[in-house]
C-alpha cells in the first residue's frame, strides 16, 4: 500500500486522467455538431455552443490540476517523495548512441553535398 501522500496524489492525478478522456469525448461532439453546422443543421448551434464551452472548461481544470500536482511534486522531492534512483551502469548510452547517429548523418550530408 502507498503512504497517504502518494496516494492522493495518483488519485488526484487518475481524476485528470478522466477529465482528459472526456476532453476527447467532447471534442468529438465538438467537430460532429460543427460538420452538421456546416451541412445546413441550424438547430444544432446551441450544443455546439454547450460542447464548445464544456471543452474549454475541462481544457482549463485539467490544466490548473496538473500544475498544481507539477508545483507538488517539484516541492515535495527530496522531503516525502526521495529523488529518483538511476542505474550506474545505464549512464552513457544515449550519449554514445546519439554521437555515432550524429556523426553517420554529418557523414550521409556531407557525402549528398559533395555530389
Amino acid at each position: 500500500m502507498q503512504p497517504p501522500y502518494i496516494q492522493e496524489r495518483l488519485d488526484s492525478l487518475a481524476k485528470v486522467d478522466e477529465q482528459l478522456c472526456s476532453l476527447l469525448q467532447t471534442a468529438s461532439q465538438v467537430v460532429f455538431t460543427y460538420g452538421e453546422l456546416k451541412h445546413g443543421n441550424h438547430d444544432l448551434k446551441p450544443q455546439f455552443e454547450q460542447h464548445t464551452s464544456e471543452f474549454y472548461t475541462t481544457l482549463e481544470s485539467a490544466t490548473s490540476q496538473l500544475k498544481k500536482e507539477m508545483r507538488l511534486l517539484d516541492e515535495n522531492i527530496g522531503i516525502r517523495l526521495l529523488p529518483i534512483n538511476v542505474s550506474k551502469k545505464a549512464l552513457g548510452q544515449d550519449d554514445d548512441k546519439l554521437l555515432e547517429q550524429t556523426k553517420l548523418l554529418k557523414e550521409i550530408l556531407h557525402s549528398q553535398s559533395s555530389q
